[in-house]
């Protein structure tokens, strides 16, 4: 059995955020309407009582929901042994309607599921609290430098290794075999000999606390990740959203 995970969303007028056990799994800016389906197994380290928070936000540049603010979001459960098979819708919400005469600057809603996995992985659960140590922001500042590096530098291998706690996580939550994780690495390795170049942390970067302070990343104030690179040739953009902890007795930063 391999039973994965989803969430789908129907969005309007909106920016919002959901996390699964406190790992944000999609931040998006949405001025019009979208909806999409994103994988969540990676947030879900093993069977049991699961958390969701969903946070209906302002869109970029303004301070307040906008009136034709919509957002629904479900979980649902597939089964992909075989092909990819529908199981059962698990859980939804769908925020109410705004008035025009409301000023709202965010809603949230929380709530929890079930969900029970053949797997199960440690991943950032093992970290330190980081509410409980001294510049926990300038330690991901550099810890966001030191990869910078790595990647400017063309010291690939060395990246393989920093990713590497990340990847078996990823590997064993969504079901990829060896090839297919190798292959994952590999494309992003040619992206960055292809052109692309990692930008300077934006001097503004939100510093976010996820995993219930076990976690963190580097944001920008669009939700974005602050780690991104941008092919000038090609006018792309890539972004590496990658989350970062402290393990147990350590005290510098490291990718999760």
């Amino acid at each position: 059995m391999k039973p994965y995970y989803v969430i789908k969303f129907n969005a309007v007028a909106c920016m919002f955020e959901v996390r699964i056990n406190d790992i944000s799994v999609i931040t998006i800016n949405i001025e019009g309407q979208a909806s999409s389906i994103v994988p969540i197994n990676f947030a879900i380290p093993k069977s049991g009582e699961q958390t969701i928070s969903v946070h209906l936000l302002p869109i970029t540049g303004t301070t307040n929901l906008n009136p034709e603010a919509e957002l629904k979001v479900e979980i649902s459960l597939y089964e992909i042994s075989h092909k990819f098979d529908f199981k059962e819708k698990v859980w939804e919400y769908s925020f109410p309607s705004i008035k025009k005469e409301q000023i709202i600057p965010v809603l949230t809603y929380t709530s929890v599921f079930q969900a029970a996995v053949p797997y199960s992985f440690d991943g950032w659960t093992t970290g330190e609290n980081l509410k409980e140590m001294e510049n926990v922001k300038s330690k991901l500042i550099d810890a966001y430098n030191r990869l910078t590096q790595i990647i400017n530098n063309g010291e690939y291998e060395l990246f393989k290794q920093k990713i590497a706690t990340r990847e078996n996580s990823m590997r064993t939550s969504m079901y990829l075999s060896n090839e297919k994780s190798e292959k994952r690495i590999s494309d992003l390795i040619n992206d960055f000999q292809s052109g692309f170049k990692v930008q300077p942390i934006p001097s503004d970067a939100i510093y976010m606390s996820y995993g219930f302070d076990k976690a963190a990343a580097l944001k920008k104030t669009n939700g974005e990740s602050a780690l991104y690179l941008i092919n000038y040739e090609t006018r792309e953009e890539l972004m590496l959203d990658l989350l970062f902890y402290i393990p147990k007795g350590k005290t510098e930063f490291e990718v999760i």
